[in-house]
């Protein structure tokens, strides 16, 4: 029997999808749910390459014919095909899957685990579909762990973030300043590194490191021998002369400290007992630090690699600092494109979630400094503003004034904790929003462009949708809006959405999603 050739290749599931460009997983899950022509044989997938490529360049329905596109859905058969197009090829259609889990095992962006961040790929496609320019000036407001910022350097771009949390402008920083380190010291520094351990990971060993004295938990936060080692790793990074070296033994410390402590995120900094875990008695502290700084050194050298390759070297700057005070760094009009994610109205409490870090690594010292960093957070948080006056609300649209005037007559009776308190939250936060935009008109070019990942909340039962809001206000201060991309259609809440103090009776469903709301400036 002579086997097929070209187009009339049968093809199975990996083969296929490497025909397609696509993981096997993605094909698989779409010729289930019959939106690829394929045919199941047993267990097995097989695929015609002609039926494939006509599907492709005419739409041809997942059945080979049995039925349109047009009977199943009630769409014409081209708009089926665009949607299922989209599953497979998102880059060509729009903007990818926000979800920041994605980085996990990405190179430069795998370092720190960070909860309020976005993927690398979603990033990526943004530059992609907008910046049309060789060489330009991006700007994250939120830079967080710098995500933004890595992905637009390595397009050779130059790349300006701001961001308020040390711990986060720390790991941000040590990413952006990649071409400046010498791999041979970092080498020696892990190696180094290692041998510290071995002489000092004896039980009889003491460290001359303290816990800070100001950092107070629930829980012992390390229990004892686990403790013993933290000390004795915190001895040789406190000890090292080199900055950057130094900041980089900080980032590897305190992106694993967590994952040896009785706490952890589910999704918010909690005792490992509520989430019914047990406490961690012991741990390869040394082995696990070891293990991310070897990563490090891992991605410094592709990324020294990557850079080298580019026409042009492109600049790194992360400010320890509001965006709100863009204007006593970067020149007005100077910015091409702006890519950020602000704090959602959700009350997530990402500095208190560093608290472990910011303390541990002498970040901060006491308490009072975790307070001014919350002042300066985007919309604050409820805990600051829950017992002030009521605050006024700058941006004025209609509906935003009436869903704030409902939330403030709201279990009135429980004070901070009612409506009031929270009506005071979201006021803080849309007022925000209003400083935000004009602040971003300033910096940007006439013509440039933001991109803005935001999404809909829910307080005391009545839905706020944020992302709607946000563009509106954005008109106010001369933005276009270019289009409104649901780049989730589905986002985890069950910290916000079951807390019957932010959410009362849920009168009717809601569907939590984020928007990259694209904006261009008039």
């Amino acid at each position: 029997m002579r086997e097929a050739t070209g187009s009339h290749r049968v093809l199975t599931l990996s083969e296929a999808a490497s025909f397609l460009r696509v993981s096997p997983k993605t094909l698989g899950d779409l010729a289930r749910r019959r939106k690829v022509p394929g045919k199941k044989i047993g267990r097995e997938w097989r695929f015609s390459q002609a039926s494939l490529e006509r599907w492709l360049s005419n739409g041809e329905t997942a059945d080979d014919g049995a039925s349109t596109g047009q009977e199943r859905s009630g769409l014409p058969s081209n708009a089926t095909e665009t949607k299922v197009q989209y599953e497979l090829f998102p880059n060509a259609f729009g903007f990818r899957d926000t979800a920041f889990t994605e980085n996990r095992d990405q190179t430069m962006h795998r370092w720190v685990p960070w909860i309020a961040g976005y993927s690398a790929s979603f990033v990526d496609d943004v530059l992609r579909r907008i910046c049309r320019r060789r060489k330009a000036t991006i700007l994250d407001p939120f830079a967080g762990v710098g995500t933004t910022l890595v992905e637009a350097m390595k397009r050779g771009h130059d790349a300006i973030g701001f961001e308020i949390n040390p711990y986060a402008a720390l790991a941000c920083r040590s990413k952006i300043r990649v071409q400046q380190y010498d791999l041979v010291l970092l080498s020696t520094c892990i190696e180094r590194f290692r041998g510290h351990c071995q002489r000092r990971g004896s039980r009889r060993s003491t460290a001359k490191s303290t816990p800070p004295k100001l950092f107070v938990s629930r829980v012992p936060f390390f229990s004892p021998d686990v403790e013993r080692q933290v000390l004795v790793a915190l001895d040789f990074i406190r000890a090292e002369k080199v900055d950057w070296i130094r900041d980089l033994l900080c980032v590897a410390f305190g992106s694993v400290m967590v994952s040896f402590s009785n706490y952890s995120y589910e999704p918010s900094l909690g005792t490992r007992e509520a989430a019914g875990k047990g406490t961690i008695e012991n741990a390869d502290v040394f082995g696990t630090i070891l293990l991310k700084l070897e990563q490090i050194r891992e991605d410094v050298e592709k990324f020294q690699r990557l850079l080298l390759e580019l026409p042009a070297s492109p600049s790194g700057t992360v400010h320890l600092s509001s965006f709100f005070r863009a204007g006593e760094y970067i020149a007005e009009g100077s910015v091409d494109l702006l890519i950020t994610s602000p704090p959602y109205l959700n009350n997530y409490h990402y500095i208190r979630n560093t608290r472990p870090q910011l303390f541990w690594l002498e970040l901060v010292n006491a308490p009072a400094e975790l307070k001014s960093i919350e002042q300066e957070n985007f919309g604050q948080f409820w805990q600051t503003v829950r017992t002030s006056p009521p605050i006024e609300l700058q941006p004025k649209i209609q509906g935003m004034m009436e869903a704030i005037d409902l939330l403030r007559s709201k279990n009135v009776g429980k004070g901070a904790y009612g409506g009031p308190g929270w009506a005071n939250y979201a006021t803080t936060y849309f007022n925000d929003c209003d400083r935000f935009c004009r602040v971003a008109r300033q910096v940007l070019k006439p013509g440039g462009s933001a991109v803005v990942v935001i999404g809909n909340n829910i307080l005391q039962g009545i839905e706020f949708p944020t992302d709607v809001w946000f563009a509106e206000i954005a008109s106010q201060h001369g933005f276009e809006t270019v289009e409104m991309h649901e780049v989730r259609k589905k986002r985890t809440g069950t910290s916000i959405v079951n807390s019957s103090v932010r959410v009362g009776t849920v009168e009717k469903k809601v569907r939590l999603h984020e928007t990259a709301v694209e904006l261009r400036r008039l």
